[in-house]
């Protein structure tokens, strides 16, 4: 168990910061006035980038490696978190696109794109935390 103050925001705030952005990211795209329905198979790739960044981050965070095959769990946990900042890319990718096919105010790009690298920046933060929090467990057991 990890002492309260010991605890970084940063897996928390995570799953915070995506579940808001698979919110507006579902928000915007199933608006008509800024996403054309007849472009849904576009913006379909759009919230399943947004929603799988959510989904891997939860199930990172349920992976514990304080047992004895630790590592493994550490390294399983950290492929999750690294396929969740590819999608970030990714997603700032498709933004980008949709922003020149949809003609998407540039505020409104730079507020999702914003949230987009704010979600990529706590998960960067947790894998250090993590790699931290192993070392100084190994550490503890030599």
């Amino acid at each position: 168990m990890v002492r309260k103050d010991d605890r970084g925001e940063g897996k928390w705030e995570v799953l915070t910061k995506a579940a808001a952005l698979v919110s507006y990211t579902i928000q915007i795209t199933d608006n008509p006035k800024i996403f054309n329905p007849a472009h849904a198979k576009s913006t379909e790739r759009i919230v399943y980038l947004a929603r799988d960044i959510y989904h891997r981050a939860r199930v990172a965070n349920n992976i514990r490696f304080d047992g004895k095959d630790g590592k493994e769990k550490l390294e399983e946990r950290r492929r999750l978190q690294n396929i969740a900042i590819e999608e970030c890319e990714q997603l700032l990718s498709e933004i980008q696109i949709a922003k020149m096919i949809f003609h998407l105010r540039t505020k409104r790009v730079e507020y999702w794109g914003g949230m987009v690298e704010t979600v990529k920046a706590y998960l960067r933060s947790w894998r250090e935390g993590d790699a931290n929090r192993f070392r100084q467990m190994a550490g503890r057991k030599a």
